[in-house]
């Protein structure tokens, strides 16, 4: 029996491919809206289906506070994108926005997961 994640995940996907072939053809986007759209399409294809389970606390097969340190993780990832593509060879203090925002998407990946798999573990002994 497919799960209820993956019926979310394939009809929210299904949805926002459709919408980006047909934003083609209504709206001519330019430079800072293809990023917002492109940014916007990646944060609800990786983070939508775990925010509308996390709002309805769906816990049923990934925790509920998962869920949330997920879609922080894919929110995070999609406004550094905006960054690096918009001010990225900006220089703050001798080093550009595309490092620092690399070596923060390091950091927090590394805490992350570090994290996660702590939580699972904790999770299994009880």
């Amino acid at each position: 029996m497919v799960s209820r994640d993956t019926k979310l995940q394939i009809g929210l996907v299904s949805v926002v491919l459709v919408l980006s072939m047909l934003s083609q053809f209504v709206v001519p986007l330019g430079r800072l809206s293809s990023l917002a759209f492109f940014a916007g399409t990646y944060f609800l294809i990786f983070g939508g289906v775990h925010l509308y389970l996390a709002l309805v606390g769906d816990g049923e097969t990934i925790p509920v506070a998962a869920r949330w340190r997920f879609v922080g993780l894919a929110a995070m990832i999609a406004v550094g994108f905006v960054l690096q593509e918009t001010v990225g060879q900006t220089t703050v203090g001798g080093v550009t926005v595309v490092q620092l925002v690399g070596a923060v998407f390091a950091v927090t990946l590394v805490f992350y997961l570090v994290y996660e798999v702590r939580a699972g573990y904790l999770a299994s002994r009880q």
